[in-house]
């Protein structure tokens, strides 16, 4: 039998298999302009986006009023296999690994596991860096303040670490930081990191599918990573890594965006020491612990976003005063386009 197709069956079949069954739609979006945005019009412009930066996966939701009121899974975990990308795919997070760190150890520190200002060296002395006596200075506030001194990665082939100023003096972003305070952590409670960020967040918020070690869902789902439209690499670590290591998908990390939304009106709370500006990164731009925030035309707005060498982009907002949030992963290098695409979007669609 031949099967006839017209325009409109072939956008009806275009839909179906550009979309599929990841499309929970669960209520009411509102730009930051405060017009009523039609999912419909969201779709279009993930599609457009995705065709023009040659995006090949990509998981996002939005978030209203503290629900998830958009969410889609598009795309393909690899553009040589075909396999496609679902609600089950996992990403890397990249440095969005970071500000889920930062809320586990505020909150080890209100069970005084930790203080934020006793330096680093008390709890656990670190042979990579003990030849600069400037290392007893640094504490866990200045390491996710990124007030360390630490560059963001040491070079390679065996380079020494190195502090490039004197700790609490200046802003620099830094992955080594992030990586010598995990060893803290875990030489303080004795657990593995990934247990107590499962105790400490994933737990209490219910975030499904959220891992930093190899294990066997993670292998099954994870996308594969894409530089300019080449596949690359499925980097799956044999340890965490508090800087870079997470792997997840928009619809999880959306919960742990409402918890910290949340807490935004709390007057106490973990997310009231993670938004106090510790020092300025740039004009309206402040570095709190572990979340950047920003004063924009509508409002204060907290945001954090990832790179992994390349392969995979992160990004995620909330705009405190209006409300709304997203938060995406994309298993490539087009992050920075999409996010000013999609930031216009939001500011101004209908």
């Amino acid at each position: 039998m031949k099967i006839l197709t017209t325009p409109l069956s072939r956008t009806i079949l275009f839909f179906f298999l550009f979309f599929g069954i990841s499309r929970p739609f669960y209520g009411q979006i509102k730009s930051l302009n405060g017009e009523n945005i039609n999912p419909a019009g969201i779709d279009n412009f993930l599609k457009i986006q995705m065709d023009s930066l040659k995006i090949p996966g990509l998981s996002i939701a939005v978030i209203q009023d503290g629900k998830i009121v958009f969410s889609r899974a598009l795309g393909l975990k690899n553009i040589e296999k075909k396999d496609s990308v679902d609600f089950n795919t996992l990403f890397e997070a990249a440095s969005m690994t970071k500000p889920v760190f930062a809320y586990t150890v505020i909150k080890l520190s209100q069970k005084h596991i930790i203080d934020l200002d006793t330096p680093l060296y008390k709890y656990y002395p670190y042979e990579d860096i003990d030849q600069d006596d400037r290392y007893r200075l640094i504490t866990a506030r200045m390491v996710l303040s990124h007030t360390s001194g630490f560059p963001n990665w040491r070079g390679g082939g065996g380079s020494e670490l190195t502090i490039n100023f004197d700790p609490g003096t200046k802003y620099s972003y830094s992955g080594e930081g992030y990586e010598y305070l995990g060893l803290v952590i875990k030489h303080l409670t004795g657990k593995k990191l990934q247990d107590i960020i499962r105790d400490e967040v994933f737990a209490p918020l219910n975030i499904q599918n959220a891992y930093f070690i190899e294990n066997d869902y993670l292998k099954e789902h994870m996308a594969t990573g894409h530089t300019d439209n080449k596949v690359g690499n499925r980097s799956i670590m044999m340890r965490e890594h508090m800087a870079y290591g997470l792997h997840i998908e928009a619809k999880e990390y959306a919960k742990f965006i409402i918890a910290l939304k949340h807490e935004s009106d709390l007057q106490e709370g973990i997310f009231k020491t993670m938004s106090l500006p510790q020092i300025e990164v740039e004009p309206k731009k402040t570095m709190g612990l572990g979340i950047f925030i920003e004063d924009t035309p509508f409002g204060i707005k907290y945001s954090h976003g990832g790179n992994n060498g390349n392969q995979f982009n992160s990004n995620f907002e909330f705009y405190k005063d209006h409300g709304i949030g997203y938060v995406y992963f994309m298993n490539c290098n087009k992050g920075p386009q999409f996010t000013k695409k999609f930031d216009e979007f939001l500011a101004n669609a209908k």
